[in-house]
Formats: structure tokens, sequence, C-alpha cells
């Protein structure tokens, strides 16, 4: 049935959101020389860049995606069709925003964040292209990796950003 796998893939990805946006930290910063110019920046570590990273701009898109997937979790509890499709066009719109707030590289060299926009999108773009329970049946598909992809990049921010367990 659609509306499970869409049901699984939203709490997922929103389980995956909040983990990344709710890193917490502080913003890192850099002491100037005082002779007028700065001195340069001191690279930040990984660590840095991911908690910076989630106390931007970004972290308000990652809520609205959260609050979102949610919305999707609900509706498709609920076998609310265009209420599953409104929820699915306002995640496209977030997963959209938190393009233009990548994660860092050095956090994500695989690209896996990068997937699961992508695949949150793939599912909004079926409900522009069919209606109702065909609709689904398509978001459903491309929601369908969303949990091999989040343990994929669980996996991952574990070996490129040991300490964020540790720090929180």
């Amino acid at each position: 049935m659609p509306c499970k796998v869409i049901l699984a893939g939203a709490m997922l990805a929103a389980g995956l959101t909040s983990t990344a946006c709710a890193s917490g930290g502080g913003a890192v910063t850099s002491a100037g020389s005082g002779a007028g110019s700065p001195a340069p920046a001191p690279s930040q570590s990984c660590l840095q860049q991911y908690r910076v990273w989630g106390t931007g701009p970004e972290h308000a898109a990652g809520e609205n995606l959260t609050a979102a997937l949610n919305r999707l979790q609900a509706a498709s509890s609920a076998s609310d069709i265009p209420a599953t499709s409104a929820a699915l066009k306002r995640a496209e719109m977030a997963a959209r925003t938190l393009e233009h707030y990548p994660i860092p590289a050095c956090a994500d060299p695989k690209g896996y964040w990068h997937a699961v926009l992508l695949r949150i999108e793939a599912a909004a773009d079926h409900t522009g292209v069919s209606n109702g329970q065909a609709a689904l049946a398509l978001a459903g598909e491309a929601l369908r990796r969303l949990p091999v992809l989040e343990r994929k990049l669980a996996i991952e921010l574990k070996g490129t950003v040991p300490a964020l367990g540790q720090n929180q």
C-alpha cells in the first residue's frame, strides 16, 4: 500500500532532518590581528562546520521540512489524498530551500543528504503529473529508498563527525 511507504519514508526523513539541523553548538569566530586587517580565519574542524551549518538559515528550512513531513505522516495515516499531496508539495519546497544550504562536504562526502532531498522532491513531483492513488503510488516509489539513504548518511556522519554524538 503506497501510504505505508510514504509514511515510513516521511518518518525517516523527518528523523534525519531533525538530527542534521538540531546539532547544536555555537558559531565559531575568528580573532582579528588588531593591525587593521583581519588575520586569516583558522580552518574549522568538520564538527565545527557541521554545527555552524545546523544553526543558520538552514535550521529554519529543516524545521519546515520536518513540519511538512509530519503533516505528510498524518495525512497518509488518515488516507487523505489531497492533504498528502499538499504535504508532499510543502516538503518539496523545504527540500529545495535546503539545497541552497548544503551540508558541509567533509561531513557528507558521498552526498547522501543531497540524495535524501532529491528523493523528497521526486516524490512531490509525482503529485503534479498524476492524481489520487496513482500519485501516492508514484510518490511511494520515490520515497522507498529513503530508509537506505538515511542509514548510509548516519553511518557516514559517525565516521566524518564522530564527536557529534558525544557532544550533544
